[in-house]
């Protein structure tokens, strides 16, 4: 029987080298599968002196062999590590020696948070090419916003801090709070529906959205693409205050404003509040002292010019400058005396509407007033009783009567 098969096909048979095969599969599985995705959980792990890494991606029903080089390697933010779920991006080789068929690793991410980095950058790269993050595109917030609509959750901390932080600052606005999810699959439809729910009212001078820290999965709400849009859209002025100061999500980008954390929003609005407080304070002690300052700063001057006049060389040059100083002290005299004049008339303007106003001025006008024994002024004629001795105040003294 075994003679019959190799007499039967012998002459129509080629007989393949290993190699030869090898190349065919290796030709075959490179031209046939493409770049694409694979996920498994990393295994056997060995980083060699060159760089490259060799391991194993498996998953619960088959595992194959994988191999990033180091060249495909530098520049990535992620290190593999043994038992770590990943995903990556590849294709199909053939190692001809060991006639092994392997993955070659092209990019790797950890699978959860890397593949949300990943989705976060491609949607950070569309935005970006749309214009979505110009700063052209901005609106100026208010320096004193009076009406202020809030987007969060009212069980969570941040709207506690943040209503803390304006009630420590004496802040005098108004604040409504638009209750909404800040997590899950319903957060962003939620936040999204308040958003257009403040620009009907059209009543507030701020929109801000916030919520306190915690996972990308956690904040992924505030990556969601309407979301994205519906801030851009917005005719109100936004600010965008998630999570800690190393939390970026998309809303911060598209905002009008990005505060690091709810605490630092209820920051900048009270600091611009005390800030034009302390300016309006300010100009208020500059006019009081508008007149001093001015004497002040004459006679500095004065003292300056002295001193340049006294520096000057030679000696003989003093002369021709005396009538300078002549004039100077003059100018100085008379700033001295418009100074004091001025005081002097709102003094005695002061006096005159002061006694304008007196007693005695009003009762040399021809005027008199009526008072009861123990000097109390009666101001209507009902309140005198029948023989009631009362006193009547002239300009000369008084004078006592009984009524009738």
């Amino acid at each position: 029987m075994q003679t019959n098969l190799f007499d039967e096909n012998e002459p129509s048979s080629d007989i393949w080298t290993v190699g030869q095969l090898t190349k065919k599969i290796k030709y075959l599985l490179e031209n046939q599968f493409q770049q694409f995705w694979i996920k498994g959980e990393i295994s056997n792990l060995r980083v060699q002196p060159s760089g490259h890494r060799y391991f194993i991606i498996k998953d619960s029903i088959s595992q194959i062999k994988a191999v990033y080089f180091k060249g495909d390697f530098n520049g990535s933010n992620y290190v593999p590590s043994d038992g770590d779920e990943c995903i990556a991006y590849g294709n199909l080789s053939v190692y001809e020696p060991r006639g092994d068929y392997q993955f070659r690793v092209k990019y790797l991410m950890q699978e959860g948070t890397g593949l949300l980095k990943h989705k976060f950058d491609k949607l950070k790269e569309k935005f970006l090419a749309e214009g979505l993050f110009d700063k052209n595109r901005k609106k100026i917030l208010p320096n004193l916003p009076k009406k202020i609509a809030v987007v969060t959750s009212i069980k969570g901390a941040a709207v506690q801090d943040f209503l803390s932080i304006l009630k420590k600052r004496n802040w005098s606005g108004e604040i409504t709070i638009f209750p909404s999810l800040v997590q899950g699959l319903n957060a962003a439809g939620d936040v999204i529906n308040s958003i257009k729910k403040i620009e009907e009212l059209n009543q507030h001078d701020l929109i801000i959205v916030t919520r306190g820290g915690g996972s990308a999965e956690d904040l992924w709400s505030f990556n969601d693409e309407l979301l994205v849009r519906t801030l851009a859209d917005c005719k109100i002025p936004t600010m965008s205050a998630v999570g800690h100061q190393t939390d970026f999500v998309l809303t911060d980008f598209v905002a009008d404003y990005r505060a690091e954390t709810p605490s630092a929003a209820a920051e900048w609005i009270t600091t611009k509040f005390i800030s034009l407080k302390e300016d309006i304070q300010n100009f208020q002690a500059k006019i009081e002292n508008m007149g001093k300052e001015l004497f002040i700063r004459k006679t500095e001057k004065l003292i300056l010019l002295n001193a340049q006049l006294s520096s000057f060389e030679p000696s003989s040059k003093l002369s021709s400058l005396d009538q300078y100083l002549d004039d100077i002290r003059l100018r100085k005299d008379s700033i001295i005396k418009t100074f004091f004049t001025y005081i002097n008339f709102q003094l005695e303007t002061l006096d005159r509407r002061l006694e304008s106003n007196s007693i005695k001025s009003v009762l040399n006008k021809g005027f008199t007033f009526v008072k009861s024994n123990d000097g109390k002024i009666i101001e209507l004629s009902k309140n005198i009783e029948i023989n009631q001795k009362i006193h009547v105040v002239f300009k000369d003294g008084e004078k006592e009567f009984t009524s009738d």
